[in-house]
């Protein structure tokens, strides 16, 4: 187990296996892609990156698993974790020219 501290949700509690999965460098390049693209320009506090994006969505999607019985345990914290993995740099901009980050990914 690993606690990540975030200046939003507190304390962020990784198990074994989400830390497996956060270590590796397919997650930690989510460090140097911003979330919100050139926004920090205009706005310089809004300069958080899809990695930090990422492990406040599983605290979100653990928080939600917890209070709804129907989903499978782990399984949406999980895919809320991993969610942005297909992203690259400004890949929402860019998709005019190159396409779904979904599909290119």
């Amino acid at each position: 187990m690993k606690l990540v501290h975030d200046p939003i949700h507190g304390h962020i509690e990784l198990n074994d296996f989400a830390v497996r999965l956060v270590d590796t460098p397919e997650f930690q390049r989510l460090r140097r892609i911003t979330q919100l693209g050139l926004a920090y320009l205009a706005y310089p506090s809004a300069r958080h990156t899809r990695f930090e994006h990422s492990l406040g969505t599983f605290w979100l999607a653990k928080k939600i698993a917890e209070n709804n019985r129907d989903t499978v345990e782990g399984a949406v914290a999980y895919a809320a974790l991993l969610h942005d993995l297909g992203h690259y740099p400004f890949s929402h901009t860019l998709e005019a020219l190159y396409g779904s980050h979904e599909e290119n990914t």
